[in-house]
């Protein structure tokens, strides 16, 4: 009988590990949980960073495929940062003031585990097996918006949007790679506490809670058309304008720095 695999990046995380947990549950289907820190989990884990080229080329190669019809690669991982102006430096970006790390930590991470995969399920193309894959990267519903202060995270996410985007329109994979985004809203882990801890009580009971993402995110992973699609996952908020919004920057800013509890005189 064909199966699905499904891996899933950041598997410690809130949210990877919310995908773990719905997998693992799933007849026909075999879980693979990467994360860089050790974890107990009934997945298959496999235990590297991300960063780390060769040891995920190596991960992903000690995969058997042969008998898998389906392979969803979901891929949650990736640092913010809040940027302003005095805190830009020159060693930090690259020549389109661009931060490496944020640009590292959201595109190569995903990179190095969907290239040598793609690659490995040419191999199986080559022997007649048509397995399909789905690439799955996360960004923000605010992407659109081009916000300044997190510029490096928005050009780290479109640049991953086009590279999982181009395979999924290539002719040469005929159909058999599919592409998803998922668009999410501030949601509620624990780094998202540790950045901005002075976030209300009211704030927080409309941040998105992982589980959310799972649900509504799912008929869209597992359906095999369209062959590239965006969603996006969010909490509404009576009253919340996003155009209005997220065009005055004075505001975000105001906002963005009093969660974060970074003092006014800073910036």
């Amino acid at each position: 009988m064909k199966s699905r695999l499904t891996i899933v990046t950041g598997a410690s995380g809130a949210l990877g590990n919310s995908f773990v947990q719905h997998f693992i549950q799933q007849e026909n289907t075999t879980c693979v949980a990467i994360s860089r820190s050790p974890m107990e989990t009934d997945a298959l884990h496999c235990q590297f960073d991300l960063l780390d080229s060769q040891a995920a080329e190596q991960a992903i190669t000690n995969l058997e495929l042969s008998e898998v019809s389906d392979v969803i690669l979901i891929h949650g991982v990736g640092k913010f940062k809040y940027e302003i102006e005095t805190e830009t430096t020159e060693a930090d970006c690259d020549e389109k003031g661009i931060d490496d790390e944020i640009l590292s930590s959201n595109y190569h991470t995903f990179v190095n585990v969907a290239q040598p995969l793609v690659e490995k399920l040419n191999q199986e193309h080559k022997c007649n097996r048509q397995t399909t894959l789905a690439l799955c990267g996360f960004g923000s519903v605010t992407d659109k918006y081009k916000i300044p202060f997190w510029r490096s995270y928005t050009y780290a996410k479109d640049t991953l949007r086009s590279y999982i985007q181009d395979l999924a329109k290539s002719e040469d994979w005929q159909g058999l790679i599919r592409g998803r985004f998922i668009n999410v809203s501030t949601t509620d882990t624990g780094n998202e506490n540790k950045l901005r801890p002075n976030a209300t009580a009211e704030e927080k009971k409309y941040w998105l809670k992982p589980e959310k993402i799972v649900k509504q995110s799912l008929e869209s992973l597992e359906s095999l058309q369209p062959l590239w699609q965006e969603i996006d996952v969010y909490e509404p908020m009576p009253g919340f304008e996003p155009d209005d919004y997220y065009s005055n920057y004075d505001k975000i800013q105001e906002k963005w720095q009093r969660q974060m509890g970074v003092p006014s005189s800073l910036t």
